[in-house]
């Protein structure tokens, strides 16, 4: 069955409809395969016991950098981007209107096994750090699967901008029972969590921190745990130590120095600085890089 086609009047329009459903940038974080949200944390949001977050610097550059990402992508592929898919729409799932998705863009490419020109989802991502293709973070992978699931259309490509100048992209195979067991677990988790309000399983520190801790309440420590405790104090002891010879070194340094603001080597290249402030004077030591 054909999915149902919502185009939003404008983009507060879309974020709202958003909320009635779980999207594709959120399916991750429903099966705990995101390095952002747990299923708790969705489960607050989706529920609105958290206010919603407010856009980044990094999401607003993301949205901004779409379009030139796109062209990358048709300069290299030869495909050809749906200019008008670059618009908030969403699709919606006719039977289970929870499960909905708005794909970055439409596009068409030729197909490279029969030479046919074929429709499929564009999902773009603009990233700090390097993309591996052959590796592709499992996120992005299930966003992917989640939207061919949606829509229909079982063709995708992720295209990326890495570090602000490295273009890539790789073609997305669907895989039929990993998309299906992902549209599961978006009803079990739409329909016994958000609906029922059933609280989902704490699983990172995040949740636990939020949720807080039960007066009166322990559990004894396992065989691991008495390890940890072991290893945490000894680390402490080890910084401890450490930082008192730290000081040690800089006290030391600082009566070389005496009135001095900068300490150099043989080749008259500044190594540690201890210059006077508002506050007194701070002691800097030069990386090695910086020399």
């Amino acid at each position: 069955m054909k999915p149902l086609v919502i185009k939003p009047s404008n983009h507060d329009e879309w974020l709202k409809v958003r909320e009635e459903g779980i999207g594709a940038s959120e399916v991750a974080a429903v099966v705990g395969l995101s390095p952002w949200d747990s299923p708790f944390s969705l489960w607050l949001k989706k529920t609105k016991q958290v206010p919603p977050i407010d856009e980044t610097t990094l999401m607003h550059l993301g949205h901004l950098l779409e379009p030139v990402v796109a062209t990358l992508w048709e300069e290299e592929t030869g495909g050809k981007v749906v200019k008008s898919s670059a618009a908030d729409i969403i699709y919606q799932d006719a039977e289970k209107p929870w499960r909905r998705v708005t794909p970055d863009r439409i596009a068409y490419r030729i197909s490279a096994w029969s030479g046919k020109k074929e429709k499929i989802l564009l999902e773009i991502k603009t990233s700090v750090v390097p993309f591996d293709e052959d590796e592709l973070p499992d996120n992005y992978v299930a966003q992917c699967q989640y939207q061919m699931l949606v829509t229909g259309i079982h063709e995708c490509e992720l295209a990326w901008l890495a570090s602000g100048r490295t273009f890539g992209h790789a073609r997305i195979a669907y895989d039929k029972e990993f998309a299906e067991w992902l549209g599961e677990e978006v009803d079990k988790f739409w329909n016994n969590c958000v609906i029922g309000m059933q609280e989902p399983e704490l699983t990172t520190v995040a949740d636990f921190t939020y949720k807080g801790s039960t007066p009166d309440t322990s559990i004894e420590a396992d065989p691991e745990a008495l390890f940890d405790i072991a290893e945490l104090r000894e680390t402490n002891e080890s910084l401890s130590s450490l930082e008192a010879k730290q000081e040690a070194l800089k006290d030391k340094l600082k009566l070389f120095m005496g009135e001095n603001e900068a300490l150099v080597d043989s080749g008259g290249n500044i190594i540690a600085t201890w210059k006077s402030g508002k506050k007194g004077r701070t002691f800097r030591l030069k990386a090695q890089k910086e020399q």
